[in-house]
């Protein structure tokens, strides 16, 4: 199934290495992978298995980006969406997922979050990445 994108970034020559990914993911084996594909890239990352286990987030330092699973024990996606908001109101957020509730991109459009489908292609992600704002 191809990716789900309700946001795109412009295409930009800042460089990746100004500030942390923020990832997080419950599923441990795919979170490892994903982080070390991002690390193998260049991108500085900060991993958590939920949103509960985040500390504050002004505790974190610079976050570039936020990479979020969907489905989380204990929260969503979009919940942590809105808490990085509310700290961080720029700070790009994608949401990546493999759950099929019904309006969920329209729910991750109404928050500017951008949301791609599980399985996930490792390229469309580092691609959006390296296509951040300034």
């Amino acid at each position: 199934m191809g990716p789900s994108s309700t946001s795109s970034f412009p295409a930009t020559d800042r460089s990746r290495k100004d500030g942390a990914v923020l990832l997080l993911d419950d599923d441990e084996s795919f979170r490892n992978a994903l982080a070390e594909s991002l690390r193998d890239d260049g991108f500085a990352v900060i991993e958590y298995p939920t949103a509960r286990d985040v500390p504050p987030l002004t505790a974190l330092g610079e976050i570039r980006v936020v990479v979020t699973d969907y489905d989380m024990p204990g929260t969503d996606g979009l919940a942590f969406a809105d808490k990085v908001r509310a700290t961080y109101p720029g700070v790009p957020i994608i949401m990546v997922t493999g759950c099929c509730t019904v309006n969920l991109e329209d729910l991750a459009a109404a928050r500017g979050v951008c949301l791609l489908r599980k399985p996930l292609e490792y390229e469309i992600l580092h691609n959006l990445l390296h296509r951040l704002p300034s």
